[in-house]
């Protein structure tokens, strides 16, 4: 989707049916980056889930095509986010380790996070068994076992002109 109107300058703010993160760079695309309500995309204790490598799930800065892929595999967790519909929107995904560190240094106290640990959409490479997950108490990453029980929390993005 393409943004027609300015974004905030606070990290916070409510824009765009959440909550706005900041801007972030994929490829020659700019993007504004919108982390969904607490009360309407998050969810508690859950499983990444799998065992085997997701074609297409590896991105370390594309959330979107990671939960698409995701969502392909059958996975549940990509099912979820992109069935979400907040406020009339229905673009909705897991963010990516990019994505995700940015919500950590931008929405820490701002943002409704628990001080836990959230998946990202973003496979680890050196075991099909595993995903990046972001730690929202000490900012860390780990590669999690894909069956862990952490939390998750969708985004969507905006074009920026």
């Amino acid at each position: 989707m393409e943004l027609k109107t300015p974004t905030p300058t606070a990290a916070g703010t409510p824009f765009g049916g959440g909550l706005y993160v900041g801007r972030f760079a994929l490829g020659e695309q700019m993007f504004a980056l919108i982390a969904a309500p607490v009360d309407f995309g998050e969810l508690g204790a859950t499983a990444w889930g799998g065992t085997k490598t997701v074609a297409g799930a590896l991105s370390v800065d594309d959330g979107l095509a990671n939960t698409q892929a995701m969502a392909d595999a059958g996975g549940a967790l990509g099912n979820w986010a992109q069935a979400l519909r907040i406020e009339g929107f229905d673009d909705w995904y897991l963010p990516s380790r990019l994505e995700a560190l940015l919500m950590f240094s931008k929405l820490l106290e701002s943002g409704g996070f628990k001080r836990d640990w959230y998946w990202t959409s973003t496979q680890y490479s050196g075991d099909d068994a595993c995903a990046w997950s972001q730690s929202f108490t000490t900012g860390s990453q780990y590669d999690g076992r894909k069956r862990d029980q952490l939390r998750a929390r969708a985004v969507r993005r905006l074009i920026i002109q």
